[in-house]
């Protein structure tokens, strides 16, 4: 679970950064803590019982520390929500307006662009 909230918090992190490429190349790891995770969770459920006889209060200590989990994925769920929100709409942008922006030359005090190269020799 350890491994699986770091991944989940560097991935929120990237995100708030603007970095969601990099937010998603964690995504192929994530997915393999996740399965981790779930599997550790059917090993639990199956064995829960003498777990709790062997180490009373394991279990409650498990169960709280899987509602704190919970809190933090959906507040990521919440960021990868926003961010995919984003960048269709940024793409949607780019689609609807397939010109690049044309750039704008530094004005001088005139409001006149300066020239390049100075026609009177020199």
């Amino acid at each position: 679970m350890d491994g699986l909230l770091q991944l989940i918090e560097a991935e929120a992190l990237l995100l708030r950064e603007g970095k969601a490429f990099a937010a998603a190349e964690l995504g192929q790891r994530k997915s393999h803590y996740a399965k981790r995770y779930i599997d550790e969770l059917a090993l639990l459920g199956a064995i829960g019982q003498s777990l709790e006889d062997l180490d009373p209060g394991q279990l409650d200590k498990l169960r709280q520390r899987h509602e704190e989990f919970r809190s933090i994925l959906q507040i990521n769920l919440a960021a990868l929500a926003t961010a995919h929100a984003v960048s269709d709409g940024g793409f949607r942008v780019i689609a609807d307006n397939p010109q690049p922006p044309r750039r704008r030359e530094p004005a001088k005090g005139d409001g006149h662009p300066e020239p390049r190269f100075n026609r009177r020799g020199g």
